[in-house]
């Protein structure tokens, strides 16, 4: 949709953080032609870089990605998505959405659960 912030590994990195500000995204998912999910950058990723002293602008976004995040189905209930999102060693604030066709379709931000009285 088109508050569903998303890339291609061809993007730039500045195409990458406009599509973060334009969308209020605090992630991005990064997607194939067919829109399944390769990856993910989140704020986290971007800060990741820049404490270490990296030049952001210098990487690719297959570089900066997270490969192998974390996601859930459309279908899924909330509370399971909110007990997903909590109970791990690090909770996660954000995560992709996809299709049973696991294509990417949305993403959830874990503010917009607990916004819903979870």
């Amino acid at each position: 949709g088109e508050a569903n912030a998303v890339i291609r590994l061809s993007h730039t990195i500045q195409f990458m953080l406009c599509e973060m500000t334009s969308k209020r995204a605090g992630a991005v998912s990064v997607i194939d032609e067919d829109n399944r999910l390769l990856g993910l950058i989140t704020d986290f990723d971007i800060r990741r870089v820049l404490e270490g002293g990296g030049n952001l602008f210098a990487l690719t976004i297959g570089e900066v990605m997270n490969p192998k995040p974390s996601w859930v189905y459309q279908d899924e209930k909330a509370v399971k998505v909110l007990q997903f999102m909590e109970k791990r060693e690090k909770p996660i604030s954000v995560l992709p959405v996809l299709d049973r066709q696991e294509k990417v379709v949305g993403m959830i931000h874990i503010h917009d659960l607990i916004s819903r009285g979870l």
